[in-house]
C-alpha cells in the first residue's frame, strides 16, 4: 500500500540489500558452473581429472534439473527480494530443494562421494545447502515483517 491510502509500507532495510546482493552473486557462480558444465566448455571442463569429468558429464536428467532449480532459484529469489517481492520466498525455497536433490542426490544416488573424494566433498555439498536454507529463511522473515509485498 502507499502513503496516499493511508498506510506505508516499510522501508528496504540495508541488510536486504547485503543479503539480497551477495545471495545473488553467490547463485550466479552457481549458474556459472552450471552453463559450463552443461555446455561441456572444453577449457573448464579439461580441469577436472578423468574420473569427475565423466561423473559430471553423466548426470541424469533429474539431476540436471535439481541442479537448475537450485541456482536458477537462487538468483530470481534474490533479484525478487532486492524488488521486495514476497515471491521471494517461494522461489527461494525451491531453490533450497534444488540444491538438496542435486548436492546430497549427486553424491550418495550417484556415486559422487568416490568420484569428489570422499568426506571432503560433503563440505562442498554441505555450505550451499545451508546457504539457500538462509537465503529462503530470510526472505520469510521478511515477509512476515512486511517488508517484501
Amino acid at each position: 500500500m502507499s502513503e496516499a491510502q493511508g498506510t506505508t509500507t516499510p522501508g528496504r532495510p540495508w541488510h536486504l540489500w547485503l543479503i539480497g546482493i551477495i545471495g545473488g552473486l553467490w547463485s550466479s557462480i552457481g549458474v556459472l558452473s552450471f552453463m559450463l558444465t552443461q555446455m561441456n566448455v572444453e577449457a573448464v571442463m579439461s580441469r577436472f581429472p578423468p574420473q569427475q569429468r565423466e561423473y559430471f558429464e553423466s548426470f541424469p536428467l533429474w539431476a540436471v534439473a535439481f541442479w537448475a532449480i537450485g541456482v536458477f532459484g537462487g538468483v530470481i529469489g534474490c533479484l525478487l527480494l532486492l524488488l521486495k517481492n514476497r515471491l521471494a520466498f517461494h522461489v527461494l525455497l525451491a531453490s533450497v530443494i534444488g540444491a538438496i536433490g542435486s548436492n546430497l542426490g549427486g553424491l550418495f544416488l550417484l556415486g559422487g562421494m568416490e568420484v569428489m573424494g570422499g568426506t571432503s566433498a560433503l563440505g562442498f555439498t554441505v555450505f550451499p545447502i545451508i546457504f539457500a536454507a538462509f537465503l529462503a529463511y530470510y526472505a520469510r522473515a521478511m515477509s512476515k515483517k512486511g517488508v517484501l509485498s
